[in-house]
């Protein structure tokens, strides 16, 4: 979910804001170590809903907000909604900038325990970050207090660290393949639909692969997902049972050659070399050269956005291909959590389980991360969101919540998040580079993955101590 080496949750959520998703404006156990100006009408969903918390007197919490989502119209409206709802009163504590910036203020802020009583947590990494550092308040003890039941509400969304929650998510984000249907009318290749594996993407890859035309089957983000791409589909954790590093699995080893024979030997998309070397955009899908591009949901926008790409063919998408030792997708999930120190922590809980609830109906946060959802809400959302594209292209609604859902897929993490979550990705694709570019064996980029890892493991643990 990521356009420059990863890209955080909240962008991805508000280009999904920008698509209209029903919205006005704008995995699984992880495997760490230890708006616009209008509201939507969408209908509450006919599931149960937490009472609000029994109160002496109305409370006034507070919540980190981006000044861009601060000044958010919708953003307004939620919050009255809340009070209206609740009684309680939430004030933003806004920092300046969008992004990955809001993190600083919050680090040093919870360094200190802090006033602020509720934290988004945008991305796994962050997520991960916050429940390993022990800044996050469990909520396994209040929801069931509460009488919540949030593993039925968010199912395969809901992350655990240890069989704790720290996070009621608002929104999911997984990944896709997009296509260029003129390609497969032209080579008369039928257009993907429903499960399919990586050995069925990269049989049709092949078909659509035209090099004297300079047509590509396939295209793949350069981040550092795509290295253990295979493992991660599988589940495989980048931990092991001591906190070391688990990239001597095989499955690792087998994700990164099966990588770079896509490009190095098949030649069914660029090679790692040239994608660098040339410089190829993350949207170059968008030029028509090429037939397939795997990437985030978020890539949405693009074919949305006729002025800033404009196109004489028809733009298709479908579900993820599927590693037939695990037929789980990959993704994110975004929401929020408590701080430790909260002097509110009931109240807080009670607006963390609103927002995991209505927050998708203001704008903002992606695909709702709730699986309790009536049909009539999901087709109402993905009703909008269909009616985004050019009609010449002729995605549905059906489509869309066969993409967007994927009910017949688990769904597993896309990064290794645990106690060095950023570093290891860095990691990654140093060294994951240098085989991919021929300056390393297989055998040794891995071995110098696993290596290094370990070393910033022990790093971070004697840090922590």
């Amino acid at each position: 979910m990521e356009k420059n080496k990863y890209r955080t949750a909240s962008v991805s959520l508000l280009i999904f804001g920008m698509i209209g998703l029903s919205l006005a404006g704008c995995s699984s156990k992880n495997d760490a170590g230890g708006a616009s100006s209008s509201v939507p009408t969408v209908s509450p969903a006919s599931t149960e809903m937490a009472a609000p918390v029994a109160k002496k007197e109305a409370v006034t919490l507070k919540w980190y907000s981006t000044s861009g989502n601060a000044n958010l119209p919708a953003t307004k409206t939620l919050l009255e909604a809340y009070k209206a709802y609740s009684g309680n009163t939430v004030e933003l504590e806004t920092v300046a900038g969008d992004g990955d910036v809001i993190y600083k203020k919050i680090d040093i802020d919870l360094s200190t325990s802090g006033t602020v009583d509720v934290i988004p947590l945008q991305n796994p990494i962050i997520h991960a970050k916050y429940a390993n550092s022990g800044f996050l308040l469990p909520l396994n003890d209040i929801y069931k207090d509460a009488g919540v039941d949030y593993e039925k509400k968010f199912g395969k969304y809901l992350t655990k660290f240890s069989d704790k929650v720290y996070m009621l998510p608002t929104g999911a984000g997984t990944w896709a393949v997009f296509y260029n249907k003129k390609i497969f009318d032209d080579a008369k290749v039928p257009y993907p639909k429903g499960e399919w594996t990586w050995d069925q993407y990269v049989e049709t890859a092949r078909k659509l692969t035209d090099s004297s035309k300079g047509i590509y089957g396939s295209s793949f983000p350069d981040y550092d997902n795509t290295f253990y791409l295979l493992a991660a589909q599988r589940g495989i954790s980048g931990y092991k049972a001591d906190g070391t590093s688990n990239y001597d699995d095989p499955a690792f080893k087998e994700s990164l050659q099966w990588l770079g024979d896509l490009g190095n030997k098949l030649k069914i998309q660029p090679s790692w070399l040239e994608t660098k070397s040339k410089k190829i955009p993350y949207d170059a899908f968008m030029n028509g050269k090429y037939a397939m591009q795997f990437t985030g949901t978020w890539f949405a926008f693009a074919p949305i956005d006729m002025k800033t790409y404009p196109r004489d063919w028809k733009v298709g998408i479908t579900q993820p291909p599927v590693d037939p030792n695990g037929k789980n997708m990959i993704g994110i999930t975004s929401g929020n959590g408590i701080n430790k120190y909260s002097k509110h922590p009931k109240e807080a809980a009670d607006f963390v389980n609103w927002l995991a609830d209505n927050q998708y109906k203001y704008g903002g946060s992606g695909t709702p991360a709730r699986v309790d959802l009536t049909k009539e809400d999901t087709d109402k959302i993905f009703q909008e969101m269909a009616a985004k594209f050019p009609a010449a292209d002729g995605i549905t609604t059906e489509d869309l919540k066969d993409v967007f859902l994927t009910p017949n897929l688990g769904l597993k993490p896309e990064k290794i998040t645990g106690s060095i979550a950023a570093e290891y990705g860095k990691i990654i694709l140093q060294e994951g580079e240098s085989y991919l570019v021929g300056q390393k064996p297989l055998d040794d980029a891995v071995k110098a993955i696993k290596s290094r890892a370990d070393e910033a493991i022990e790093k971070a643990k004697t840090s922590k101590n």
